[in-house]
């Protein structure tokens, strides 16, 4: 058996350092409940970091130090790391390691710093099937389709029953929070971390149809928080006595009534998901995807929806949106023009 002090491939001495830039706050929150998912996780991303270095793919190689940064990542290499795990490893071991690597990748996404050539939607549909292997469109397709549930998850806080008042748990402020989180997420289809960064003073404590904020890369841009929204931020803020200006904040006991974290925000989102029993691979940055392909079918013009998502290139807008929308314009026509052969 080979020395826990060397890496597993190149045998190389193990490195002081985590394998990937934000490993260790990515570990924490995955091992929160289990020391042996953290280490297991750990053992994962190792591997990963290893085999990239070792056959030098994405551009890695061993003379880089650790922490990796994942910006070289893209989709055909992870799918190429799963095909060697699986030949190599154990099917359990793979699954757990792939595990590892796309909780890597969905934490990266919460914090805007997901690599643009990574499709976490189609490596999360590989990894919830077995054998049948699908182009990357279809799996774009398969998950706009789950996404249509998302307003199921906005109708799901509003339906919860409001407590009368709050206990020391601070429910109600919760639930009145976690109703115009979720309306937000809606009405401006904005970044998680967009959302989490905005003051009560950007929305005019819920008055304000437009907010300036700074968005990815620093730029500048407008999102706009249509009057459902306005309406549950509005109820929201009327309940708060803390001085903090940030208008989402957490309400549990030891809090503090601090900034909600973006994992806060995605665990709103997985706990409606759980509740509806909706496809496990939902988030909360589907909220943005859906409201694009919504808005893009409705007629929206492209370059708006650029303007909309604060796409600073209108390519990357068609390009993540084409396969979706290419389904629809056939659809329509063969509707009205298709001709069985028996007629």
């Amino acid at each position: 058996m080979a020395s826990t002090s060397v890496l597993p491939i190149s045998q190389r001495p193990l490195p002081d350092s985590p394998a990937w830039l934000h490993e260790h706050p990515y570990l924490l929150e995955a091992g929160a409940n289990s020391l042996r998912t953290e280490t297991t996780y750990r053992s994962g991303l190792r591997l990963f970091a290893d085999w990239l270095q070792h056959y030098g793919r994405a551009g890695y190689s061993t003379e880089e130090d650790w922490p990796l940064q994942p910006d070289r990542l893209d989709t055909a290499v992870i799918l190429t790391y799963r095909n060697w795990l699986l030949a190599n490893r154990a099917r359990s071991t793979a699954t757990t390691y792939m595990s590892a690597v796309i909780g890597y990748l969905t934490y990266l996404d919460g914090q805007n710093q997901l690599p643009d050539a990574v499709q976490l939607g189609k490596l999360q549909r590989q990894m919830s099937r077995r054998q049948v292997e699908r182009n990357p469109a279809e799996a774009v397709i398969d998950l706009d389709e789950a996404r249509q549930a998302i307003p199921h998850i906005v109708q799901y806080y509003a339906d919860l029953p409001l407590p009368p008042e709050n206990d020391t748990y601070n429910r109600r402020l919760s639930l009145l929070r976690d109703r115009a989180l979720v309306q937000t997420l809606y009405a401006t289809a904005a970044r998680i971390s967009e959302v989490v960064a905005l003051n009560r003073s950007n929305v005019n404590q819920g008055r304000a149809s437009h907010a300036a904020i700074m968005g990815k890369g620093n730029k500048p841009r407008t999102i706009h928080i249509r009057p459902y929204a306005q309406r549950a931020i509005q109820a929201y803020l009327a309940e708060r006595t803390d001085s903090n200006p940030a208008l989402f904040v957490a309400h549990s006991r030891n809090a503090g009534n601090a900034r909600i974290s973006m994992t806060a925000v995605h665990l709103v989102i997985k706990t409606a998901v759980k509740a509806l029993n909706l496809h496990t691979g939902l988030s909360a940055h589907d909220f943005r995807h859906y409201r694009a392909t919504q808005l893009l079918r409705e007629g929206m013009p492209l370059e708006v929806v650029q303007e909309f998502l604060g796409h600073s290139d209108i390519a990357t807008t068609r390009n993540i949106y084409a396969p979706v929308l290419g389904v629809q314009v056939v659809s329509e026509w063969l509707d009205n023009l298709d001709v069985p052969p028996d007629a």
